[in-house]
């Protein structure tokens, strides 16, 4: 006999008050009213899924002991005939279900529960079939009114618009979820103190995520709780004093070091005392979860290139965690990893900067001694050479004089540089290039650096410019060094010109060449376009001579060929 029904119209005013924006609660209440408009033993939805094709229990609701069921799959594979019949009727009504061609394959499914007669309706959402709700009469075999069908296929009609605002809903949910999480890293990015961001990164968590949140960090052998907060100020003491005396040590028990150690997100849906004592916390860490009134609490990885940097805690004293928070908490910590990560190498290259200034400053004050003794002992030596004296001996004490005093200028420009915000600091001098460039090739002629190369210079006429003398020096010797170094021995041809604005200088070489692909990147630092097992170098010559030229205003540039040899051109204000 069919169950005794509801009468329609208490049915129906259930129907309007079904709400719409909690997709279990509507469904259980869909379905309930369903069993009582049709009169049925048990109605099911269940959601089609691919891969393979099958129909899964998402909600079954059985009147007669209010029992819920969910879970249960049925393959298409192994029941086509009523898939089949499921995707082309719009009203399945089964008298018999164990006799009838398109249900009797359903038999283990109807066995299990007694089932005889079905009433089946598919669900359609954007015009896909996606789901199915079932009807089941237990007992003997029942004929289906056309009014039951009727009243089915509403109920399908209405499961359609909740699956509709379901997906609406869950697109706003997403939003919001983006746009949070946007924000978030956003505020975190502020501060480029990490002690802060970590503080700020479990307090832009409440309440989103929970009303309690820790974040410990992990350095691959240690754990230490750097930052705990609460939605509420009065209570934050306590959650600061359970991570101090319990969350430091990761061989201790709890979620936390858990997820450390497995290496897996974990939620704990019930957190009361007694499964806090399955996870075998210690009985002052459950008083004081009890205190805090916790329901609820999940533990996500911070993780950045595969390696864990920390975990991240919430606890909720409101609600109990689902798969879904467990998911955006997942997401959250991702973004706070990355977040922190920057702000630590940011943290790192500022350190390692302020520790190479700091050399810098102390290799040029322990160089100005040495360079001081030196620059003394020559004007010495040359106040005590008695004349005539030999041009060798002139020109070496000159040659010392000259590199003293261009070693002192260097170590300037390298110690000061970092106070110019790298920029080499130039001391501007007028000066004759030409001059320069003649004298730079007559001490570099001197060290035998050209004993394979022969040097023409064609720099007669004076070309006046304002620029620093020892900057200038350096241009020069490493143009000069670069061509006798790839120029094959054969001669090497160096140009001074100017016009009205600019002055020109050019360097030729007749040997290697450069590739056409590698010549826009070739005055970039520790570029090399050769192996550095064949030509000794670190790559920075051209690089450092660029890096001059332009703290001149002047312009640099090459042109190569391979086996014809390279030009190197400098042009400069006058």
């Amino acid at each position: 006999m069919p169950r005794k029904r509801t009468p329609t119209v208490a049915a129906l005013l259930r129907l309007g008050l079904i709400g719409k924006d909690d997709w279990g609660t509507a469904l259980q209440q869909a379905l309930e009213v369903s069993c009582d408009l049709i009169g049925v033993d048990r109605a099911n939805y269940w959601s089609l899924r691919d891969d393979p094709s099958a129909v899964v229990c998402e909600l079954g609701y059985v009147p007669s002991t209010k029992l819920l069921e969910r879970g249960f799959a049925l393959l298409e594979s192994s029941s086509p005939e009523y898939f089949e019949a499921i995707r082309e009727a719009q009203v399945l009504a089964i008298r018999d279900a164990r006799a009838d061609p398109r249900s009797r394959t359903l038999g283990a499914y109807l066995e299990l529960h007694g089932i005889s007669a079905m009433l089946d309706v598919p669900v359609f959402s954007q015009g896909r079939l996606v789901g199915i709700l079932c009807h089941e009469h237990v007992g003997g075999p029942r004929s289906w009114s056309s009014r039951e069908e009727e009243l089915a296929l509403t109920m399908s009609h209405i499961l359609t618009a909740l699956l509709e605002q379901r997906a609406r809903n869950q697109a706003e949910e997403n939003e919001r979820r983006a746009l949070f999480l946007a924000q978030a890293s956003n505020a975190i990015a502020q501060t480029l103190d990490l002690g802060e961001a970590r503080l700020a990164a479990v307090r832009r968590a409440i309440p989103r995520l929970g009303e309690m949140a820790s974040l410990v960090r992990y350095d691959g052998a240690h754990t230490e709780c750097v930052a705990t907060a609460h939605a509420q100020a009065e209570q934050e003491p306590l959650i600061t004093e359970m991570c101090a005396r319990y969350c430091q040590d990761m061989t201790r028990p709890g979620l936390t070091f858990q997820a450390l150690r497995e290496r897996q997100s974990l939620l704990a849906q019930v957190a009361d005392a007694d499964a806090m004592r399955k996870l075998q916390l210690p009985e002052g860490q459950i008083e004081l979860l009890s205190r805090l009134r916790v329901r609820s609490t999940m533990s996500v990885l911070l993780t950045v290139r595969d390696a864990i940097t920390g975990v991240l805690t919430f606890w909720s004293d409101s609600r109990n965690y689902d798969r879904e928070d467990l998911q955006f908490a997942e997401a959250y910590a991702q973004q706070v990893s990355t977040v922190l990560e920057n702000i630590n190498l940011l943290a790192r290259a500022q350190e390692a900067l302020r520790a190479r200034d700091e050399f810098l400053e102390l290799a040029g004050h322990e160089l100005r001694t040495p360079l001081t003794s030196l620059e003394f002992a020559v004007d010495l030596l040359r106040k005590k050479l008695v004349e005539p004296l030999l041009p060798a001996v002139r020109n070496a004490v000159d040659t010392i004089a000259r590199q003293a005093t261009r070693l002192s200028r260097l170590t300037e420009l390298v110690v000061l540089a970092p106070l110019h915000e790298g920029s080499p600091p130039l001391r501007a001098e007028m000066l004759d290039l030409a001059a320069l460039v003649r004298e730079v090739a007559r001490d570099q002629e001197a060290s035998k650096a050209f004993i394979c190369s022969e040097l023409e210079i064609r720099a007669d006429a004076p070309v006046m410019l304002r620029g620093d003398r020892t900057a200038l020096e350096v241009v020069v010797s490493n143009l000069l060094g670069n061509a006798m170094k790839f120029g094959a021995g054969r001669p090497i041809e160096v140009r001074v010109e100017a016009d009205p604005d600019t002055a020109t200088l050019s360097v030729r070489d007749h040997g290697i060449g450069i590739p056409r692909n590698h010549l826009p990147s070739i005055f970039q630092r520790y570029e090399r376009y050769v192996s550095p097992n064949s030509f000794g170098g670190l790559g920075l010559g051209l690089y450092i001579a660029a890096r001059l030229v332009m703290a001149h205003g002047g312009k640099i540039r090459a042109d190569s060929r391979p086996g014809e040899g390279s030009t190197f051109t400098v042009e400069l204000p006058v």
